[in-house]
């Protein structure tokens, strides 16, 4: 597990959550939609209307869409979308948008904004928020199968990472707090 950037904590999360509130949908999107998927900045750049089913609240990553393809096999899955913040955000944008229509860098800038006016010191990046993603979802419970399944790896080993990092803050935190 060496990733060059840590994730973010559920307190800065927070703190960049509320800074997403304060600027319009396409950044309340891109921020929502990243920490709480665990999405690739490329995936969310092509997201589609027709990529939800609003019915069962689940986001379907397609193995192509046009002649864009997601980054492996494996990043072809469907994703619950279970944080009402980032489903209440989402179908107000696809109520006026049939695609999210970015660019990548597009949706690394509105990371950056976003996070340019919070006092967080780490480097934020959509993949600090994918990051971000796997560890809170290790730290919640969840399995490496869902881990993997719901990140696009191919395998358990990346979904063994996160597990391995949400048990490191945990004990420090305990740490702290002992």
């Amino acid at each position: 597990m060496a990733w060059t950037r840590e994730p973010l904590t559920e307190s800065e999360l927070d703190k960049l959550l509320a800074a997403a509130d304060e600027r319009n949908l396409d950044h309340q999107v891109a921020i929502y939609t990243l920490a709480h998927t665990g999405m690739r900045a490329d995936e969310l750049a092509h997201l589609r209307d027709g990529w939800i089913d609003w019915q069962s609240e689940r986001l379907r990553v397609p193995p192509t869409e046009g002649e864009w393809s997601p980054k492996t096999e494996h990043s072809a899955r469907t994703i619950p979308l279970k944080h009402p913040g980032t489903v209440r955000r989402l179908r107000d944008y696809f109520s006026y948008h049939e695609a999210y229509d970015a660019t990548r860098q597009t949706v690394t800038n509105r990371v950056k904004r976003v996070a340019a006016e919070t006092d967080l010191r780490k480097k934020i990046t959509p993949h600090v928020l994918r990051h971000t993603y796997g560890t809170l979802i290790a730290a919640w419970g969840a399995t490496p199968q869902y881990i993997r399944q719901t990140m696009g790896h191919a395998d358990l080993s990346s979904a063994n990472d996160y597990l391995q990092y949400a048990g490191t803050q945990l004990d420090a935190e305990a740490e702290e707090l002992w």
